[in-house]
């Protein structure tokens, strides 16, 4: 019996040096696999950093060819604009002087002619505007002013004189009331601000055929200040109103459209509102009437 047990003792014994020996056999091959390892991983991350720098570069490029590309545009619709602005108003002018020397003498049918010219020339430096001033607002290149002015004195006032004869030729009203006492001064781009004014009651006079055109300003609950531009016209659909800001878009489109535009005046009403901070909140009942409130 213990000769048996001596026996096994000395078998057990003999396999631990036995693996004892493999393991240190296998020491070279274990220290290369993690070396292998770590090889991989240095590889990869290095690979990755390349590819990383290789897209930066290429963003960077695409940048560079992107500003390229608007300033190419911007300077291209100036050209443009400059080339058939000169012409235009030439024509007008020439036009003008034309009707003034000939006023007594002309028959109805030319004189309705020299409104058609005066008409098409204006509207046609009017798109060239709208198409100018969108491009320079989605390029970035627009530089804002922004200043302390005075709602009614220097915006509301000056524009409502502006449409007084327009509105008046249509048999509209168009007047102003203010629940206003003290002065309502806002610190915002005045240029902007009055396009936006000139675009919203330019409108309100276009799809407006009878009734009035009335220019409100109040304080909100939030003491903002607030300009409501609301009309008795042929109003904006519910289905339309999602549209309302979006470019070249309008409700009755085509050749047959009743009213003439671009749709380029309320989608840059709407980006001058969003670089000015200035809220646009729109109420419309077909055929019933429209009103626009800006929250300054």
């Amino acid at each position: 019996m213990i000769l048996i047990l001596t026996s096994e003792l000395a078998a057990q014994e003999g396999n631990l040096n036995l693996n004892g020996s493999n393991l240190h056999s296998f020491q070279p091959y274990i220290i290369l696999f993690l070396l292998l390892i770590i090889a991989v991983i240095l590889y990869l991350y290095f690979s990755k950093n390349r590819q990383l720098k290789k897209y930066k570069s290429e963003i960077e490029e695409f940048k560079h060819i992107e500003q390229n590309s608007e300033k190419l545009k911007s300077d291209f619709l100036t050209q443009i604009s400059h080339e058939i602005r000169t012409p235009v108003n030439s024509i007008l002018c020439f036009s003008s002087l034309i009707q003034q020397e000939l006023e007594n003498k002309l028959p109805d049918e030319l004189k309705e002619g020299f409104g058609i010219i005066e008409s098409g020339g204006r509207r046609l430096i009017r798109t060239i505007d709208l198409i100018l001033n969108m491009s320079e607002v989605q390029a970035g290149s627009f530089d804002m002013k922004a200043s302390d002015f005075e709602l009614e004195k220097d915006l509301i006032l000056p524009v409502i004189k502006e449409f007084k004869n327009l509105a008046e030729a249509k048999g509209l009203s168009i007047s102003l009331h203010t629940s206003v006492a003290d002065s309502c001064v806002v610190k915002c781009d005045k240029h902007m601000s009055t396009q936006v004014l000139i675009h919203l009651i330019d409108n309100a006079i276009k799809y407006t055929e009878k009734g009035s055109i009335e220019i409100i300003l109040y304080h909100n609950s939030k003491k903002r200040f607030c300009i409501d531009i609301q009309d008795t016209g042929i109003g904006i659909s519910d289905e339309f109103k999602k549209l309302l800001f979006a470019p070249f878009m309008q409700e009755e489109s085509g050749y047959t459209r009743k009213y003439e535009g671009n749709g380029l005046g309320l989608a840059l009403v709407k980006k001058y509102c969003d670089l000015n901070k200035i809220d646009v909140l729109v109420k419309s009942k077909k055929w019933e009437g429209t009103t626009i409130t800006l929250v300054f």
